[in-house]
This record gives structure tokens, sequence and C-alpha cells, in this order.
């Protein structure tokens, strides 16, 4: 089976391009942390994915509020993940940051194959695109990971419902 690696240029479809694809990576993100995330509800995930449907994809507003753009990805035309870019964060006091690289999930069932490294340099290729010149993303067990790519770590904080990581990169 071929992977997003294997593919010369990755496709990231805009969900605006693809609604109804964003149903099996919905279902992944809730299930993976659907109300198990103390900022951001399942009821959240659903108005994120629709907004994100409606979105306009073809500019990037450096000081625009509310951009929610989510990026299906796709291997031989089976969605296998989506990836985020938004201009806010779920965690209040890290909203002077922006933009965030947001609700990344890989089909479990395809982890490990090399989609989730290529959804990312993706993903940060499209930021460029914007003129975006720095990303953060935070993540509670997935640190490795992203300083394996280049990030680094701003700050790891604890919370009384989970810890999280708090990661930038210069792209």
């Amino acid at each position: 089976m071929a992977t997003l690696s294997d593919v010369a240029d990755p496709i990231l479809v805009p969900l605006a391009d693809n609604p109804a694809g964003g149903r099996k990576p919905l279902d992944w993100s809730l299930a993976l942390w659907g109300d198990n995330n103390p900022w951001f509800t399942a009821e959240q995930w659903h108005t994120f994915y629709m907004d994100a449907a409606q979105a306009d994809y073809r500019t990037w507003d450096p000081v625009g509020q509310d951009q929610e753009l989510i990026y299906l990805a796709q291997v031989e035309g089976e969605v296998v993940g989506a990836i985020a870019l938004v201009d806010f964060d779920d965690v209040e006091e890290f909203r002077e940051f922006k933009p965030w690289v947001a609700a990344f999930i890989v089909d479990p069932e395809r982890r490990g194959e090399g989609i989730g490294s290529a959804m990312l340099a993706s993903v940060e290729n499209k930021a460029r695109e914007f003129g975006i010149a720095q990303l953060y993303l935070w993540t509670e067990d997935q640190k490795d990971f992203y300083l394996k790519r280049g990030y680094s770590l701003v700050t790891h904080r604890d919370y009384p419902e989970k810890s999280i990581d708090v990661l930038t990169k210069k792209i």
C-alpha cells in the first residue's frame, strides 16, 4: 500500500473541497480526544469541522481571527489523516502565540507508515506559502516526534486535567 512518503507531492486537500471526507478524521479525533480535552468538547469538534468546511483556503490573514483550515491527507483517494492550521489556541494562556498546527490525526491503522511526517511537512509548506514564518503546537505525548522534525520546546505545563508540551518551529 502506498504511503504519503511514497508520493512525490503529498496530497493535502482543503476540507472545503471534500467536506464528506472529514467524517473519518473527525471520528478518529473524537475517539482519541473526545471530551477528554478540558479545553475543547466533542460538540466543539463538530463545529470546528463544520466551520473549516466553509473556510477560505486561498489566503491567510496574519492578524485575522477565527481562521480554521483543516486539510485532509489522501493516499490514492483514501482519507488517511487530517491536520489543521489555526490562528488561536485552546489553552487561554498561549493565545499570544500563533498560528498553530492543530487537530493532527492519522488513521490509527496507518500510523507508523510515515504519513504523519509527510502531513506535517506539507502543512509547513502551505504555511510558508501563506507567508507564515513560525508555527506553534502542543502535544500531550508526542514531543519526541516533533523534536525530531525540527520543533523546539517552548514550555511544559502541568494542568489538573493533563500535561502538555508547547513547541515551535521557524519554517
